[in-house]
């Protein structure tokens, strides 16, 4: 197959984990066109780091730190790809990834895009879980409790994504925000059930794991996409969401604040389980 993905890395001061993610791309059976490293105001050394790819990537440099959403998006800027494919860096892809997603775009040209199940790991090698029981067909009333989609399983047309105007900077759950953004547009999003990511799950920071992260940003986009939510499954639809964010919290915090997030996801009347 002719080379039609540009892979976008948003990087920032993740030197300890970069080498797997590049090695990754440049090990797949079906070569990207191009790899694209955002780094995003990373520290001196760790941008130094990056010049032993400057042979197998185009490394676009931030002068300041601005955020996940803006490294990603200013990827895309700079790409050539038909499609996009996204991996952070501290993740890594199986070597048959981007041949298997790009034969299903082939195939299926009116996707918009296609996700993988993902290994989740903290020990390089030892997956503690796989996510590999999602919709075969991702739609809008599959998602109104949570996302589906890991961006680094992910690929997209980059003429989509640009439509949409990408990851929003100013939503701090970001993924979530654009996946819903895409889903009320009509867009669909084939499922491969083999664990093509490696994604890693370790207590290095990692800011998705933070209860202010789930919490104020899965506020932001019920805010954005309340009317989404209610359109495609009513009330209980933005019942659902609210409780889901309650123990999405709790589980990430301790002390008064778990007992207040339970007593929250308590109370709040759910039917998606």
């Amino acid at each position: 197959m002719e080379a039609k993905t540009s892979v976008v890395i948003p990087y920032f001061n993740n030197q300890q984990f970069i080498s797997k993610a590049v090695s990754s791309v440049i090990e797949q059976t079906q070569p990207a066109l191009e790899l694209i490293i955002v780094n995003d105001g990373s520290n001196k050394e760790a941008r130094h780091y990056l010049e032993q790819f400057s042979s197998v990537a185009t490394i676009v440099d931030h002068l300041s730190n601005l955020g996940i959403a803006e490294a990603r998006n200013n990827g895309v800027k700079a790409a050539k790809g038909e499609f996009i494919a996204f991996l952070d860096a501290d993740d890594y892809w199986d070597k048959h990834k981007l041949a298997l997603q790009q034969q299903i775009m082939e195939s299926e040209p009116e996707l918009s895009g296609c996700h993988c199940a993902t290994n989740i790991f903290s020990e390089e090698g030892e997956a503690s879980e796989t996510c590999d029981a999602k919709p075969l067909y991702l739609s809008m009333s599959d998602s109104l409790v949570d996302s589906h989609i890991v961006p680094s399983s992910w690929l997209v047309k980059r003429k989509d994504f640009i439509e949409a105007k990408g990851f929003d900077s100013q939503v701090i759950a970001e993924d979530y925000d654009l996946f819903l953004t895409l889903l009320a547009k009509g867009h669909r999003y084939k499922f491969i059930a083999k664990p093509l990511v490696w994604f890693r799950r370790a207590n290095q920071g990692n800011e998705s794991g933070r209860w202010q992260y789930i919490f104020y940003g899965r506020l932001k986009v019920f805010k954005k996409h309340w009317r989404d939510l209610y359109k495609e499954g009513g009330t209980w639809a933005l019942c659902n969401n609210l409780q889901r964010t309650f123990e999405l919290a709790a589980w990430r915090t301790s002390g008064i604040l778990y007992y207040l997030f339970r007593l929250f996801a308590t109370i709040i009347p759910n039917n998606y389980k």
